[in-house]
């Protein structure tokens, strides 16, 4: 059977450029609500650190019932690279806007001051469908 994923982000540039911007979406998502489900099966956190980092971030989140308020990340651009067999490079500019962290009574845990633009670069293999395998900030 072909996964959901694989039909709305083909393995095309286009397909792994809608799906970063898909990741992103969820990642804001399992910020603003602590769930980790929403990033696992986008993500291999074995070889990607920054994926393994959204997901415990998130899951500690949701323990002290912590959530994200704002917009997690703003992205401007985004440029596949030709694919290369199962594999892509994802070029990405993002702004990290400024947010907070709350508990589950809207009292501010942490703030988080706005920063950016940045240089992102994803790399994504084709599995079941993309997974993105490897994030890197380009400085």
């Amino acid at each position: 059977m072909v996964s959901d994923l694989a039909v709305r982000f083909p393995k095309t540039q286009r397909g792994a450029e809608d799906f970063v911007r898909f990741v992103m979406a969820q990642v804001s998502k399992a910020y603003a609500t602590s769930d980790p489900s929403l990033i696992r099966p986008l993500v291999d956190v074995t070889t990607c650190p920054d994926c393994s980092r959204w997901v415990t971030a998130t899951t500690e989140m949701g323990r002290k019932s912590q959530r994200y308020e704002g917009v997690f990340v703003d992205l401007q651009s985004i440029q596949a690279l030709p694919l290369q067999g199962d594999a892509v490079g994802v070029i990405t500019q993002v702004l990290v806007p400024a947010g907070k962290t709350v508990d589950s009574t809207g009292r501010t845990v942490r703030v988080r001051k706005a920063s950016g633009p940045f240089r992102t670069d994803f790399f994504l293999q084709f599995r079941d469908h993309w997974v993105v395998v490897r994030g890197e900030l380009v400085r």
